[in-house]
């Protein structure tokens, strides 16, 4: 079994990997034409060398070198020449000691997240996020944020952006003043207020999603029945697989909420031994059943790479096959049997990994019956997002 669960693992996580999500979209070139088509995933944060680009039957790689706008789905790139700190990092280790902020050169790619009378774009370096603004004359401007570390140990901020958003990225309705000393430099708080600074509703655009995923995971069941006489519960280890469908109401958010439809096998094999009054009952149990769940996801905590997840749903058990042998003196007295379907919850939570790789733990519960007073199955998974 632990070789039918390597292959598997390696199935995915080679094979898989290679998988492209397309959207359509279109590339400017460095002659201003524009090409439409299907174009493979850019994201800011892994902002690749060439990308996929499909028209019709024809299929090409371009290289991003070349290319001066990309629209990807929703999301749109510009080549653009800014300044940044190469020396700003959240990471402790590589943290600047100076506080001053020191631009340099650079052209690359930059994501428009809000366009409008004062665009926002960001920019992606080692994991740490950059954000520029274009004010109405067409300057691109650096919003300048860095931690430093002093004394040794002290982190500390230099929050300069607070002073440009202040004296520079103001709305044109002297009503209405946005501003806020407690705006963070982060998608959401600058998204809000750049938003609200165009006279734009805070609603963002709405894109649903359907998703499958596909796991293997290593099962824990156990099973109690309701003997004559009180017997322990019986747990029973194996490999198990489970497809899931996942729709994600709007993928735009950072924490967005979806529900999910799932199948698993489970399998309960075991050996219950009942004290009886002049002998021991000796009864052999082989369970099967294919479990089915539909309930409800929520992401949180969220960054460009890692996405937590919590879930609750419902739950119905369909046995396959349900037998147990028991010695004739027990059956005449307490006959058992297993093979209703019965309801029941299902929960879980996970990790969503280069919104790609999924590693879940969930924990199906199926109610108790006249004859069963404990079935659960604990699941260990890793699977795969397409």
């Amino acid at each position: 079994m632990r070789k039918i669960f390597t292959f598997l693992l390696i199935f995915i996580f080679t094979n898989l990997f290679a998988q492209n999500k397309f959207e359509l979209g279109y590339y400017i070139d460095q002659s201003g034409n524009k090409v439409e088509g299907e174009i493979s995933e850019i994201q800011i944060n892994n902002f690749p060398d060439n990308f996929i680009f499909r028209n019709g039957k024809n299929t090409e790689v371009i290289q991003t070198s070349l290319v001066s706008k990309i629209k990807y789905g929703i999301d749109v790139f510009e080549k653009r020449q800014f300044q940044y700190d190469l020396s700003t990092s959240n990471d402790l280790k590589k943290m600047s000691k100076q506080k001053d902020v020191e631009l340099e050169d650079k052209t690359a790619f930059l994501q428009l997240i809000v366009d409008g009378r004062y665009k926002l774009y960001k920019y992606v370096n080692n994991g740490t996020s950059v954000f520029f603004y274009e004010d109405t004359s067409g300057q691109l401007t650096t919003l300048n944020y860095k931690k430093y570390v002093e004394n040794g140990t002290d982190i500390k901020e230099n929050k300069e952006y607070l002073t440009q958003l202040s004296q520079n990225v103001q709305s044109d309705s002297k009503k209405k003043d946005y501003f806020s000393s407690a705006i963070k430099y982060n998608d959401a708080d600058l998204i809000d207020y750049f938003t609200k600074v165009n006279g734009k509703s805070v609603k963002r655009e709405t894109k649903s999603q359907f998703k499958f995923n596909f796991f293997v995971g290593y099962s824990i069941s156990t099973m109690g029945i309701n003997f004559l006489q009180s017997v322990d519960s019986k747990k029973y280890q194996h490999i198990t697989a489970m497809p899931e469908i996942e729709y994600v109401l709007n993928k735009n958010v950072s924490n967005p909420t979806s529900f999910y439809f799932n199948v698993k096998y489970r399998s309960i094999k075991a050996d219950y031994e009942e004290v009886y009054v002049r002998k021991n009952w000796n009864h052999k149990v082989d369970y099967q059943s294919l479990c089915f769940s539909i309930g409800a996801k929520q992401y949180f905590l969220s960054s460009d790479k890692v996405q937590l997840y919590g879930k609750l749903g419902i739950g119905y058990d369909n046995p396959l096959k349900a037998e147990i042998l028991s010695p004739m003196e027990s059956w005449n007295l307490n006959p058992i049997f297993f093979d209703h379907p019965s309801a029941g919850l299902n929960s879980g939570l996970g990790v969503k990994l280069y919104n790609s790789f999924l590693v879940e733990i969930d924990y199906d519960y199926v109610f108790k019956t006249s004859y069963l007073n404990k079935n659960t199955s604990l699941n260990l998974k890793v699977g795969y997002s397409f």
